[in-house]
C-alpha cells in the first residue's frame, strides 16, 4: 500500500504526468477528444481539471478559455506555458457555479476528471456544466476498465483516481445527470499504442438547439 501511495503521489506531479507517463504507456494523443468539440462549441471553453493546460495544444479559434484545477503546481505550470495567450485564464480552485454563470461556456472539457469523482460528485459537476445557457457540448475522457486488457486495467488500478469505471458506468453517470450521450468511444492512448485506453464521451442537453450566436433556443 505504501508503494502504491508513493506511485500515485509521484504520478501526480505535472512533469511526471506530462513527460514520463506518455513514455510508459507508448504516447498520449488526445486529439480524438477535442475532435468531438464542434466549432460552435469552441467559442467559450471551460476546462475543468485543466492540469497544465494541455487542452490548448489542440484548441484554436476560441473566444475565451478558463481552466480550473485544485493543483497549485499544475496551475503555475499552465500559466507559465500558456499565460501569454489572449483571453486565457487559469484559476487554482474547484469549479464554482459563478464560473458557469460568468463564462456561459459553449464547450466544457472534463479530461481525466470523472474517474476522480464519486457518483454523487460526478452528478454535481455534470449538472453544473450543463446549466450553461449557451452549452453546445461537454466532452469527457477517462481511464477505463476493459475485459481482457490486463496492462490497461493494472495501470487504471494504480491511477490516483479511485473511481475508474467501465464504459457503461461512465455513460450511466451522464444519463443520470440528465445528459444525452451523443458519442461514446474507447481509444488507445495514441495512434501507435493501445496498451492503455481511454473512454471518451460527447454529451449534450436533450432537446437543446443552438442559435447562430452559440446560445440555446
Amino acid at each position: 500500500m505504501f508503494m502504491l501511495a508513493l506511485y500515485r503521489r509521484i504520478l501526480g506531479h505535472p512533469f511526471v504526468y506530462d513527460q514520463v507517463r506518455p513514455r510508459v504507456v507508448g504516447g498520449i494523443d488526445m486529439r480524438p477528444l477535442y475532435d468531438l468539440l464542434p466549432v460552435e462549441a469552441r467559442a467559450s471553453v471551460l476546462d475543468v481539471g485543466c492540469g497544465t493546460g494541455d487542452a490548448l495544444r489542440y484548441l484554436d479559434r476560441f473566444e475565451s478559455y478558463l481552466g480550473v484545477d485544485t493543483d497549485q503546481v499544475a496551475i503555475e505550470a499552465a500559466k507559465n506555458r500558456w499565460g501569454h495567450l489572449p483571453n486565457v485564464r487559469f484559476e487554482q480552485r474547484t469549479l464554482r457555479a459563478e464560473d458557469v454563470a460568468d463564462l456561459s461556456p459553449t464547450g466544457v472539457i472534463l479530461s481525466g476528471v470523472l474517474h476522480h469523482l464519486t457518483n454523487a460528485e460526478a452528478d454535481g459537476v455534470l449538472r453544473l456544466a450543463a446549466s450553461s445557457p449557451r452549452l453546445v457540448r461537454i466532452v469527457t475522457s477517462d481511464i477505463v476498465f476493459l475485459p481482457g486488457k490486463l496492462f490497461n486495467n493494472v495501470m487504471a488500478m494504480m491511477d490516483r483516481g479511485r473511481f475508474c469505471r467501465d464504459p457503461d458506468a461512465y455513460a450511466s453517470l451522464a444519463r443520470r445527470a440528465g445528459l444525452t450521450v451523443e458519442q461514446g468511444m474507447t481509444i488507445g492512448s495514441s495512434p501507435t499504442s493501445d496498451r492503455v485506453r481511454y473512454h471518451l464521451m460527447a454529451l449534450s442537453v436533450p432537446n437543446a438547439s443552438v442559435d447562430g450566436h452559440g446560445g440555446r433556443q
